[in-house]
């Protein structure tokens, strides 16, 4: 549902929010550029560790940048709309100075990535003043599951608006085709972080007062409609992220099956292959492609509706992939991933349930009733502990759980079993319905005080979100 920002900025503040009325409007695909001007697909830039650590600096600071013809000044990272892509190796230490050039406070969020949430690691209480810096260290452990993750603000309040300017990148954690054939050894990587964007009435940035069901222009690294090549036959690595605030992807390639082997960063127990794939706010996919016979093929985002509260997305072309040169013999894909331990086979020690819920105005959000407080511990959990969550969403719109620091497994959808294929942080909730998912709380890294909340940014900043506290 769309949110308001000043609705954000009285329930930052604590004051009591008002019920905003929203206009329902759809954007098209009529602004994709024609094949001579579409530009060149390129990977995000990337910074990556050297001898164990990755040390760098994101400046956070007003930029005017240009994307699809029209010109932006937002808050980006080092001048950037996507900014760098942090590459790190199990058992790697990131060493990041965050510069606050912004006019609000601000932090960082690891997302994904199975690290302390104390201190100066992944600690989302830590705000950093205009003006100020703060120096993170992020230990990962060698045995830290390898793909794609990302980063983001998480300022309280703040966190919509800081992300839809376009403070948001991608991380890998390196070694995800280690366990497969010699043949899909050093394949083509292709990095697709997903972001949209919309321009303020007075044409300089983007509106105080976010609509997310507004048009907005999609952007796959900051371009509009790229053209991505592939030889027939040839088998590439896309790793896809949505790293914008609020809306989903609904992802099809024309005439092509998207072989599925990792899901926010865990990899599967085996090759899932879909003609499509939902991506809700997030959410990383990252799959194997096999090109097609030689011509040119549209990357999609279909239409994809949340809901009567929610919002209506139109199908946008996202990029262009042209089939073309010599051809290849396809590769034979695996068909058995290295195996990953059923959490149904574990011992549960408690079982929770909790409601989603909103008011009429799509103005206020609640976990169990209540809304968010970060002094307020709202569940309190032992190490070492396997739990069953029961998540029931109360409303008539979608919303998307995640839980920080660590990974879960899906067991129930709306009353039927998943299949099991391996673990995931985020998950989709159906309006007026519930999921359940088993939550191993075993990894002594995580002890401390972290979050869990809707990943629709709007809905998280009003109030969906709270807190949890590992104990030793």
């Amino acid at each position: 549902m769309a949110k308001e920002r000043l609705a954000a900025a009285a329930f930052a503040a604590g004051l009591s929010l008002l019920g905003l009325g929203l206009a329902v409007s759809c954007s098209s695909d009529s602004d994709d550029p024609a094949p001579d001007a579409r530009p060149a697909f390129r990977n995000p830039p990337e910074v990556t560790s050297a001898d164990g650590v990755l040390a760098t600096t994101l400046e956070a600071k007003a930029t005017t940048h240009e994307i699809g013809g029209r010109r932006f000044t937002t808050w980006l990272y080092n001048g950037l709309y996507t900014p760098p892509v942090l590459r790190v190796k199990p058992g790697d230490v990131i060493e990041l100075r965050l510069v606050n050039g912004t006019t609000e406070h601000t932090n960082l969020h690891y997302h994904g990535l199975n690290v302390s949430p104390r201190g100066n690691s992944d600690n989302i209480f830590v705000q950093v003043d205009p003006g100020e810096h703060f120096d993170y260290r992020i230990e990962i452990s060698p045995e830290h599951p390898t793909g794609l993750f990302w980063y983001h603000p998480h300022a309280h309040g703040n966190t919509e608006f800081q992300t839809f300017n376009g403070m948001s990148g991608g991380l890998i954690v390196d070694g995800l085709l280690d366990p497969f054939p010699p043949e899909l050894q050093g394949i083509e990587e292709r990095i697709l972080l997903l972001k949209d964007i919309q321009q303020a009435a007075s044409g300089e940035g983007v509106p105080d007062d976010i609509d997310s069901n507004a048009p907005t222009q999609r952007t796959v690294n900051g371009l509009v409609n790229p053209t991505m090549t592939i030889r027939p036959g040839e088998t590439q690595l896309w790793r896809v992220a949505n790293v914008g605030p609020d809306i989903y992807y609904r992802l099809s390639l024309d005439r092509h099956v998207l072989h599925e082997i990792v899901r926010d960063g865990n990899r599967h127990t085996e090759v899932v292959s879909r003609d499509e794939i939902v991506l809700p706010p997030s959410s990383r996919v990252e799959f194997l492609v096999q090109g097609g016979p030689p011509g040119e093929y549209a990357f999609r985002t279909l239409e994809f509706d949340t809901g009567p509260q929610g919002d209506q997305y139109p199908e946008v072309t996202l990029a262009t992939l042209v089939s073309g040169g010599t051809a290849e013999t396809p590769a034979v894909l695996p068909t058995a991933l290295p195996p990953v331990p059923d959490l149904r086979n574990a011992e549960i020690s408690r079982r929770r349930r909790f409601v989603f819920s909103e008011n009429d105005d799509g103005t206020t959000f609640f976990i169990n009733g209540r809304g968010f407080d970060p002094d307020r511990t709202d569940t309190t959990v032992r190490l070492g502990d396997v739990e069953e969550w029961e998540i029931v969403n109360d409303s008539e719109e979608l919303h998307v759980f995640h839980i920080h620091q660590l990974d879960f497994q899906v067991v129930e959808s709306e009353g039927a079993p998943v299949p099991f294929t391996g673990y995931q942080d985020t998950v989709n909730l159906p309006f007026g319905a519930s999921v359940k998912i088993l939550i191993p709380f075993t990894n002594p890294v995580i002890v401390g005080r972290f979050v869990y909340h809707c990943h629709i940014m709007a809905h998280e900043d009003n109030g969906m979100m709270a807190v949890i506290e590992v104990a030793p």
